[in-house]
């Protein structure tokens, strides 16, 4: 029988309705069919491990890391890393967007 500690309850909740928000995100389209999918997949991993904590300890033993805890952290850094190289990647993108309309708007206030 599966014994469920109040952390694995709140956890399985938090993470559910992180869903809920992802999907409605995605209804009003603030987010596309890629990051649905991503969020939605990381928020339900995050129900399985709730559930199912022997889940990074069978990992670890597989990937000859320690314990299954330091799996979790290690996974979580690589991600983190991931998603602030993407988020640096936009924020250039956009800086160079307004750079670009600034100087269109500017070239369209000196011809006036």
């Amino acid at each position: 029988m599966i014994e469920i500690g109040l952390l694995q309850v709140l956890g399985t909740i938090f993470a559910l309705f992180a869903v809920s928000r992802v999907v409605l995100r995605y209804k009003d389209k603030s987010i596309n069919a890629f990051e649905l999918i991503f969020w939605s997949a990381m928020w339900l991993s995050v129900v399985a491990v709730a559930l199912f904590p022997s889940i990074f300890t069978t990992l670890s033993i597989f990937l000859g890391i320690g314990r299954g805890v330091d799996t979790l952290l290690y996974g979580g850094m690589i991600l983190l890393f991931y998603l602030l190289f993407r988020l640096y990647v936009r924020v250039e993108e956009q800086k160079k967007e307004i750079t670009a309309l600034v100087r269109e708007i500017a070239m369209e206030k000196k011809k006036k």
